[in-house]
């Protein structure tokens, strides 16, 4: 049998990314979806969520959109943003559950009524006449019910979701940049979704804004090819010029595409002692003051998973060993997983030298 060297080994195929797949893999990006959907909590906390005797159909919720948004809503109420913004969260939510009540034709339909509304919505977000705290709030809702419908065009999983999404990227609004790139990475199966590589890579070099950069990172390595050279030239400088967070999701994107370029921050993540020295765990408050505290158990455990899976993408012996060492980790979880890959690794070897 001929021996075969470890570093000749070709990493094994990797299956298709999803986002169920991601929250797996990248313990990090985790952070980007809890604050948008906290985001969304708090609003329904604070104002109601959609409630009605009778369900509407997706028709008329269309209808009560159309007739209301873009640039017809500057001078709306806030009791009635307040019930836009509902239908907005029932919407993305019917569509959730899309093929219990839409044919594929009239999905396609729906599709391009909510990406009229996205365009002409995205025109008009600051024509607000409201003042004071009543503008805070209308401003508060307006982006509420721009970021559901979003979420509602891309749960068509349409192609004519994808034109409008990239204009979002390449308008640069924040926040909402990081929403219409998460919602492009849950359309990854959509061919055209590849169109938003180098948008997203065009925001990776404009932004400063850490949930837009860990959005990025994580879409990147979702619709990305692996060893792309733009994308890991991208990540690379994210990786570099930040640290914390934002630091650790770009290199395990780059460890996901192939790329052991955030090698020295795979070897931090992989590290329990590291995670659990000093006070790395960041939390912003509303007056975007940052407090840190020690990483919390949970996290601990979720990044040194998510670094094990990535690291597994590169055949490199001082990876390896670091996840060999978890083997001993007091946590039985991260035990089972260092000893699952090191076992299909094995495997791997086996049957090359096999062969």
């Amino acid at each position: 049998m001929a021996m075969v060297a470890v570093n000749d080994i070709e990493p094994p195929d990797l299956e298709p990314m999803t986002w169920s797949l991601m929250g797996r893999w990248f313990g990090v990006p985790l952070l980007i979806i809890g604050t948008i959907v906290g985001g969304a909590v708090v609003v329904v906390l604070l104002f109601g969520g959609p409630a009605s005797a009778e369900q509407r159909s997706v028709d008329s919720l269309l209808q009560a959109l159309e007739s209301s948004g873009g640039e017809r809503s500057a001078g709306v109420l806030l009791p009635r943003e307040k019930e836009l913004w509902q239908t907005a969260l029932e919407l993305s939510e019917r569509l959730a559950k899309k093929e219990a009540e839409l044919t594929g034709e009239e999905l396609h339909t729906v599709a391009r009524r909510l990406a009229a509304m996205v365009e002409v919505d995205l025109a008009n977000l600051d024509r607000i006449t409201a003042f004071g705290d009543d503008l805070s709030t209308q401003l508060e809702l307006r982006s509420g019910r721009f970021d559901f419908l979003m979420r509602a065009l891309a749960r068509t999983e349409c192609d004519e979701a994808i034109d409008p999404l990239i204009r979002v990227v390449v308008s640069g609004r924040e926040p909402y940049v990081a929403v219409a790139m998460q919602q492009l990475g849950n359309l990854h199966s959509l061919t055209g979704a590849k169109q938003a590589v180098e948008p997203i890579i065009a925001v990776l070099k404009k932004t400063n804004r850490a949930e837009t950069l860990l959005t990025g990172c994580t879409v990147l390595s979702v619709l990305g090819q692996r060893d792309d050279p733009r994308i890991v030239d991208a990540l690379s400088r994210v990786r570099l010029a930040n640290d914390g967070e934002v630091e650790w999701s770009a290199a395990l994107a780059l460890a996901r595409l192939g790329s052991d370029a955030g090698k020295s921050t795979l070897f931090d993540l992989l590290d329990r002692t590291h995670l659990e020295s000093g006070e790395r765990f960041e939390v912003r408050d509303a007056a975007a003051i940052i407090k840190r505290y020690p990483m919390p158990p949970n996290r601990v455990e979720a990044l040194l998973v998510a670094a094990m899976d990535a690291a597994a993408n590169l055949a490199d012996d001082d990876l390896w060993g670091m996840i060999h060492r978890l083997k001993s980790d007091p946590s039985p979880a991260i035990r089972g997983k260092a000893i699952e890959l090191t076992k299909r690794r094995a495997e791997s070897v086996t049957s090359g030298e096999d062969s």
